[in-house]
């Protein structure tokens, strides 16, 4: 082993050249994670972890020639010495299928980027929200890493280090916006707007999503239409498309019919329609558009009253992951897809 002070480490990374810096996820580059965590320099004892960041968070081939962290917002750490090595790999499978024993993670490329040694890491005062990147750690062996292969990994492998914190940001899990479309509900028999809505907070991929209809009769029968379109030109109309001509004056399709469910409420005039979201995070920033049609024979002479369309975005875990144990020696660790350090890599 050998010691390298990681004070010094910025003025290495300028001095090389045709450099430029990537923030994973891109997401987090100005924006606090919702959490935090002491994995790997923040504990009194050896750790392993392997923090996975998926291939949609590169755009393309690029050799990482070094790594920075950031210490949780508003946080402040003293300096402490860890002793570590540092290796990369491809990911060789989907993020999704991250396995909790480490083997299972570690790609035919794996290579050790940063031989085990004496790191000191630097202290830092309490900042704003959210921290300042930490000086970067040139890695030396450069990891050429090609997304079209896979994700990468990162493992860190601390075999010692004395007690003390240091918190790194972790990444977030949001809340999903939610927006009407188009026109608004027609008059049910009942004299209340038909409505719908997400019951589901956070729409989150490989989650379960809750549609929620209120304010019908009790007792009725309702549909729950999905679409992918809420404007323009579809299948001989043009969305949103006044029903007035077939005998539901006010009344509107607004989105397009991709998927059609039926439910009978409640008797608080309620009924929820139960979904299952792909478990795959290239969903991300996705949009669900819904909109209820209840069946109210009296309302007009087609006997369908429309609610508002809603549409809600699919938000939830960041395409990342991580696998950590204490120890170095244990094969498996714990597995939690949508957690990982934020981490800026310097790239060439």
């Amino acid at each position: 082993m050998f010691f390298r002070t990681w004070l010094f480490a910025s003025s290495f990374v300028t001095a090389l050249g045709a450099q430029s810096v990537l923030t994973v996820p891109e997401s987090h580059a100005a924006t606090e994670g919702t959490s935090s965590t002491n994995v790997p320099f923040g504990r009194s004892t050896p750790v392993r972890v392997q923090y996975v960041y998926d291939a949609m968070l590169f755009s393309g081939p690029r050799t990482i020639t070094a790594l920075q962290f950031r210490l949780d917002g508003g946080t402040s750490a003293a300096s402490k010495i860890v002793d570590c090595e540092i290796r990369m790999s491809t990911l060789p499978l989907p993020l999704v299928q991250t396995s909790s024993t480490f083997a299972t993670n570690r790609g035919a490329d794996e290579i050790v980027v940063l031989p085990r040694q004496i790191l000191t890491l630097p202290a830092q005062a309490a900042t704003g929200t959210p921290s300042a990147f930490l000086p970067a750690i040139p890695l030396t062996t450069p990891f050429a890493h090609d997304p079209a292969l896979g994700g990468l990994v990162v493992e860190i492998v601390v075999f010692g280090q004395p007690p003390g914190t240091y918190t790194f940001d972790v990444t977030y899990v949001c809340d999903s916006p939610e927006s009407g479309v188009g026109p608004l509900s027609c008059a049910q028999s009942n004299g209340l707007p038909l409505r719908v809505e997400s019951a589901t907070t956070q729409v989150m991929w490989g989650r379960p999503w809750v549609a929620r209809v209120l304010d019908a009769a009790p007792g009725v029968g309702v549909l729950l239409v999905a679409g992918s379109q809420e404007s323009g030109p579809w299948s001989g109309v043009v969305l949103p498309q006044d029903l007035a001509g077939v005998g539901a004056p006010g009344c509107f399709l607004s989105i397009d019919i991709a998927g059609v469910w039926f439910g009978v409420t409640a008797a608080d005039g309620t009924v929820t329609f139960p979904f299952g979201l792909a478990n795959d995070p290239s969903t991300i920033g996705d949009w669900l558009r819904y909109q209820a049609l209840v069946l109210d024979p009296t309302a007009n002479s087609l006997g369908i009253v429309t609610s508002q369309a809603r549409k809600v975005q699919v938000c939830g875990w960041e395409p990342v992951a991580r696998v950590w144990s204490s120890g170095t020696t244990a094969t498996i660790g714990t597995r939690e897809i949508g957690v990982a350090a934020v981490m800026q890599i310097t790239v060439q």
